[in-house]
């Protein structure tokens, strides 16, 4: 190969843009129709008056509402956890733990390589429990009688 064919690095034929040589300033850009031009904003008068609609705002009928349980440790075990008190409340549908049968635990929006409510938990914030309720006074409320017992093991040192 020679010198002229190791400096083709795109496909033969197409141009190629030119480095600026050193302390060199770049040729500028050609005008544009949008960047750094002033576009109105289409959704402004909904947002400043309150009438725009956001996914929190809509409703379905049969529609559930989610709470998600979190560890408050850098780095434990669940030794055990009691969710009997939160199925029996009104209004839950669903209660998840790791102890919960995998079909309902993993889904195709989860990664494949981890297992949701993964023991121990590596970080503070990691998911331990999952409620489902018809609103979310009834999942948060449910959420907050889940009983967890941690083993609370050193912070890992990488």
């Amino acid at each position: 190969m020679d010198r002229e064919e190791k400096k083709i690095y795109y496909v033969k034929g197409m141009p190629v843009p030119e480095t600026p040589a050193p302390q060199e300033r770049p040729e500028g850009w050609a005008r544009t129709s949008v960047v750094g031009k002033p576009l109105p904003r289409v959704d402004a008068y909904e947002r400043l008056s309150g009438s725009a609609v956001y996914a929190s705002d809509i409703t379905m009928p049969g529609m559930l509402y989610g709470a998600i349980l979190r560890c408050p440790h850098a780095h434990a075990v669940v030794k055990s956890i009691d969710t009997r008190q939160a199925e029996k409340m009104p209004g839950v549908r669903a209660v998840l733990t790791g102890s919960s049968p995998k079909r309902m635990c993993s889904g195709t929006t989860l990664p494949t390589s981890r297992r949701s409510f993964s023991i121990p938990l590596p970080v503070r914030g990691e998911a331990v429990a999952a409620v489902a309720a018809e609103t979310p006074y009834h999942a948060w409320d449910a959420l907050r009688s889940i009983k967890v017992e941690y083993e609370v093991l050193p912070f890992p040192v990488r």
